[in-house]
């Protein structure tokens, strides 16, 4: 799959690296960490003087600019130096066995508030349209999620449940994997999987993509399995740190790509909605006291 080119240029330099690490080779990761050490310097050199301090050749440093999604050494090299001024960067830090309370409140905070700023950075809404329209138009609705995953599928589904759709969401895998097998053309999957490369869902959707469903994919990841099979992708991004899990903060993200859509359903077809929501409104309040 090939290096996906940021068009928004706020995209960090630090939050490239986190999408594309696990395909940089090991000396590409030295080079990264040369890059992130010496942040300040690297704005000052030329091509020829940074591949001689990294021992490596300036055609593999344009190679690197370019599987971080960069369109070119200078792109990269510019984004380095804006995020080495960047005050932000010294708010979001690691969790620390030594941290008090109110800090680690402070930081999953303000981990999860950053979680959603690169995301929206990730120039998702076009593809967020694509899935509405895909959403709107479609005989079935499904969410698929294994794990921590499929309480984002159950989100949604309670979600599109309120305004009409009958969406489905299973818990067991197996259950999930027999509805894949019955779909069809018309129907619509929506996959949850933060790193892309769980094998359940994977099996699933391309299942679903074979019996003619479209699938539209929740992912953290640029470079994933799931990808193969996915007609619209849509992508979170979480920085990972020790002792908090990146896949916690990408939660929040993955749950805000899911209410877009839903706000984006609703205000696309804002009467019918409308109606149903007065309606499943109406229902509960009715068990209330």
């Amino acid at each position: 799959m090939t290096a996906m080119v940021f068009e928004n240029q706020e995209v960090s330099f630090t939050q490239r690296l986190n999408r594309e690490i696990r395909i940089l080779s090991k000396k590409e990761k030295e080079v990264c960490s040369y890059l992130m050490d010496h942040s300040k310097d690297v704005v000052h050199m030329p091509i020829s003087e940074l591949a001689e301090k990294c021992s490596t050749s300036e055609p593999s440093l344009v190679r690197l600019a370019k599987k971080l999604g960069y369109k070119g050494y200078q792109a990269m090299k510019i984004s380095i130096a804006q995020e080495a001024i960047d005050t932000t960067q010294q708010i979001y830090e690691s969790l620390a066995p030594s941290d008090t309370t109110p800090i680690i409140v402070d930081k999953v905070f303000n981990s999860n508030i950053k979680a959603l700023q690169d995301t929206l950075k990730l120039g998702n809404k076009e593809n967020i349209e694509k899935a509405i329209e895909l959403i709107i138009h479609c005989k079935h609705l499904i969410f698929y999620g294994i794990g921590g995953s499929n309480i984002i599928a159950l989100d949604g589904q309670h979600k599109f449940l309120r305004i009409g759709f009958l969406p489905l969401a299973f818990s067991d895998s197996n259950v999930q994997l027999m509805s894949a097998v019955t779909l069809g053309p018309g129907d619509v999957v929506i996959a949850i999987s933060h790193s892309g490369a769980s094998e359940a869902t994977i099996e699933m959707v391309e299942f679903a993509s074979k019996a003619g469903a479209k699938i539209i994919t929740i992912t953290d990841y640029n470079r994933c399995p799931i990808l193969k099979h996915s007609d619209v992708q849509l992508f979170t991004s979480s920085s990972e740190t020790a002792f908090k899990p990146e896949a916690l903060s990408s939660r929040i993200a993955e749950l805000s790509i899911i209410d877009s859509l839903f706000v984006g359903t609703v205000m696309k077809r804002y009467k019918e909605s409308f109606e149903y929501i007065k309606m499943t409104r109406a229902a509960l309040d009715s068990k209330k006291i």
